[in-house]
């Protein structure tokens, strides 16, 4: 026995910790960060308060769930009759390992993202993003996919511009 409940993987507290982490840059960042006059309500300091407290509770969350005592993972499982392997009616066990091509993918998506931002602009980048993404966690329908990403990537464009006043990066399409 390891010490260590049935159901935890090894990194399975990874995504908390760096959740935890993220929180704590933001709040350091925005601590020390230089406001020029009062910032009114909607401040610099705002978003980063936000997004930083959004780090702290999803991480406390997850990590709660993780670490919760889980009786259905702790018990064996009672041998199906006539199978031998001890699986319930012919059931492959659940593979515990990591999903390397879904990684690669989400891991490849952000880093073609960070590459042609400047070139494609907030509004091309954000959809190739969004597409790769829910490729990596299965999804296949590529139209679907597509305008999703379009839909999103340009209500945040929307969001920034108007309501922060703030400018994504335009790419060639700001040039046109």
């Amino acid at each position: 026995m390891s010490g260590r409940p049935a159901h935890l993987s090894r990194g399975a507290l990874v995504v908390p910790a760096i959740l935890a982490a993220l929180g704590v840059f933001l709040t350091y960042g925005t601590l020390t960060m230089q406001v020029v006059g009062d910032g009114g309500l909607f401040g610099p300091t705002t978003m980063p308060w936000i997004v930083a407290i959004l780090c702290y509770v999803v991480a406390a969350l997850l990590a709660f769930d993780i670490l919760r005592p889980r009786p259905e993972f702790d018990a064996p499982a009672p041998a199906a009759a006539g199978t031998g392997d001890g699986t319930a009616g012919g059931d492959t066990p659940a593979d515990t390992g990591v999903n390397a091509p879904a990684v690669l993918t989400a891991v490849g998506g952000v880093a073609a993202f960070i590459v042609v931002l400047p070139y494609l602009g907030w509004i091309l980048s954000a959809t190739g993003l969004f597409v790769a993404v829910a490729a990596a966690l299965g999804n296949r329908r590529w139209p679907a996919m597509a305008l999703g990403g379009l839909a999103v990537s340009s209500a945040v464009q929307v969001v920034f511009s108007m309501l922060l006043g703030i400018s994504l990066p335009a790419g060639f399409v700001g040039g046109l």
